[in-house]
């Protein structure tokens, strides 16, 4: 079976998206399908420097073939990715492939891999990465509504099938009446390597642990608002990049609340980096607005570090009923009271039920077995 990934983007700067489509076509690979990739060198508003364009690369296991992102001054624009090479080559070799599997929605290479697969009758699954959620949708409502209308509900309708992540996502997708079915397929993470980081022990103040997009999504100042309030030793760590404006905000926000001696920012943090601070802390927290998802949380239970999410982060549904798992709501009067309630710290128990959790059902050749099954029933 050979299966085709396409994303507008592989850029850490876009979120995890980039990430879970790298990771998930090697997971494909390791169960004998022959999966490969195509994107462009889309880095947010510049570009991805180092990465080769028109020829085949090995990326980490991964064949990945990607094109030049037209980059206009105009943000909207150029937030579209548009990459005329990347259709010409699609055009010319979508015969060589059994399964288009399209990641993302509102951009140029999805758009014209969609309208090609059509065009060709080669079939496609669609992931649709939350951006058909209620709050994904009211972002840029005006004009992400003109290309469901125009567009992407042809698009939509054309799909052998649509990937959720969870049933709440399939719920909302759902009251969109589109003729595709949805299918729940978790995403999957990877276990960290041995030796990674040993757990945190010993004295010393609780350790909270942000790793994720700095976006306004992610309600951080409902978290520093929240942590004002909490009594007690504890630090925060902010592991992620966001506007350069944006942050500053934040920044601002945490000296007027007199928490900014208590908050590191760590800056991106990937690989090793990424999985020694995981390790090295005592709770994970993502009070988000939105999320389709939630890989970070996920990543955070395998490296045994329990989570507080809050409900808008689809996978909390999935966690609720494990003891590794505080979902609370994210106005800052409750997350303060859980906030205070953890703490105490979590046991040597809770690390290790977080990482059963995660490995059992989250880790990679599973879901990518899932994947695998799913692509048979569209090809059958």
């Amino acid at each position: 079976m050979k299966v085709l990934h396409v994303i507008p983007s592989i850029s850490p700067r876009r979120g995890g998206p980039g990430v879970a489509a790298l990771e998930m076509a090697a997971a494909l690979r390791q169960q004998g399908v022959e999966a490969s990739l195509l994107t462009t060198n889309d880095d947010g508003p510049g570009l991805l420097a180092d990465l080769p364009l028109g020829r085949w690369i090995d990326h980490d296991g991964v064949p990945l073939l990607a094109f030049g992102r037209w980059s206009p001054p105009i943000t909207p624009l150029r937030e579209f990715a548009v990459a005329p090479a990347l259709s010409q080559w699609l055009a010319a070799h979508l015969g060589d492939y059994d399964l288009l599997h399209i990641h993302a929605l509102f951009s140029y290479p999805s758009i014209s891999a969609m309208v090609l697969a059509r065009q060709a009758g080669v079939p496609y699954v669609l992931s649709t990465i939350g951006q058909l959620c209620h709050w994904s949708l009211a972002r840029s409502s005006r004009r992400k509504r003109w290309m469901l209308r125009l567009i992407e509900r042809r698009n939509l309708d054309g799909a052998a099938a649509l990937h959720v992540t969870t049933d709440a996502e399939r719920e909302q997708t759902a009251g969109l009446g589109l003729a595709a079915r949805a299918v729940v397929i978790p995403l999957g993470v990877h276990l960290p390597p041995d030796g990674a980081a040993p757990d945190r022990c010993g004295p010393g103040p609780t350790r909270f642990l942000f790793l994720s997009r700095i976006h306004p999504k992610k309600q951080l100042e409902q978290l520093f608002a929240a942590l004002a309030l909490v009594p007690g030793d504890w630090t925060l760590e902010i592991a992620g990049e966001g506007e350069p404006a944006y942050v500053a905000v934040l920044q601002r926000q945490t000296e007027q609340l007199g928490i900014a001696s208590r908050c590191q920012w760590l800056g991106f943090l990937a690989g090793e980096a990424k999985w020694q601070a995981l390790a090295a802390a005592d709770w994970f927290v993502l009070p988000s607005a939105s999320e389709n998802f939630g890989i970070a949380a996920i990543e955070a239970l395998a490296a045994g570090l329990p989570v507080i999410l809050s409900p808008e982060v689809a996978v909390a549904e999935l966690l609720s009923c494990s003891r590794a798992a505080l979902i609370c709501a994210s106005d800052p009067q409750a997350l303060a009271a859980t906030l205070e309630r953890a703490l105490a710290g979590p046991t040597a128990e809770l690390r290790e039920e977080a990482r059963r959790l995660a490995a059992e059902r989250f880790a990679w050749p599973a879901i990518a077995g899932q994947l695998q099954s799913a692509y048979g029933e569209v090809l059958r």
